[in-house]
């Protein structure tokens, strides 16, 4: 069986940490004394911290896109207290692959644009998001975004869609300069002054919902970890949600 330790050098050469960005804090979150030794035989793999801790119990490693904290508390109190509470008490490793994984080759906005079908020929928004051209009909492309996400909203017109730009999670406000001869602009969550400028640049805008754009990023990083240790993986999803429309 790999050792913590083996796994984590693993990730790294998948989301090499140097390209996360300044604020960023991804790597080695919480360790026990000889966590990074310990052999392996299950990870579980999530969004959040939140969302893993439960299963980490069991688990010798806990990989997450986003990290615990993105800079250190000042004060340990309340949800944090809590939330660090079952972290400890887990008694497992937590890492992260958060904006670096976003950037990789092969990371978060490639692994979108593969689940819905579309065919990469370039890069945007710093890295974080990829130009895409539509492989099948746009019928094709609607229903592969309401499929991955129920919480999938279009916002202008749906007809002739023949070029994306896919930018998981959250869409930066510069994205409005990436979107120069694209039709639709496909993201997490995008703020409302850049969602009204892209749609008075006759661009379509799709929100999924920040965790469901994600989501084909942690199954990949899953899924390399189960192909090359054999080891037990388990993807721990996002809470269900109940959608009243």
């Amino acid at each position: 069986m790999p050792t913590v330790r083996e796994i984590i050098e693993f990730l790294e050469e998948l989301a090499p940490l140097d390209l996360a960005e300044d604020w960023d804090n991804p790597g080695l979150q919480v360790a026990p004394p000889d966590g990074l030794s310990r052999r392996v035989s299950r990870v579980v793999v999530g969004l959040d911290v939140a969302h893993v801790v439960d299963a980490a119990r069991s688990a010798e490693l806990a990989v997450t896109h986003h990290p615990l904290h993105l800079r250190p508390p000042r004060r340990i109190t309340g949800h944090t207290f809590s939330l660090l509470r079952r972290v400890l008490e887990a008694d497992a490793t937590f890492y992260a692959a958060h904006t670096n994984w976003d950037r990789a080759d092969g990371g978060v906005a490639d692994c979108l644009a593969r689940r819905l079908n579309l065919r990469v020929v370039d890069t945007a928004c710093d890295g974080f998001g990829r130009v895409c051209e539509v492989r099948g009909s746009e019928d094709e492309l609607l229903n592969a975004l309401r499929n991955l996400s129920p919480l999938t909203t279009v916002y202008g017109d749906w007809e002739g869609v023949r070029t994306v730009l896919v930018v998981p999670g959250a869409a930066p406000g510069e994205v409005t300069r990436e979107a120069d001869g694209v039709d639709v602009v496909v993201s997490g969550e995008v703020k409302y002054h850049t969602r009204a400028e892209l749609l008075d640049l006759g661009v379509t805008v799709v929100e999924l919902g920040h965790e469901y754009s994600e989501l084909p990023g942690v199954q990949e990083l899953a899924r390399r970890v189960r192909e090359e240790f054999e080891v037990e993986v388990e993807v721990v999803p996002p809470p269900d949600l109940t959608v009243i429309r």
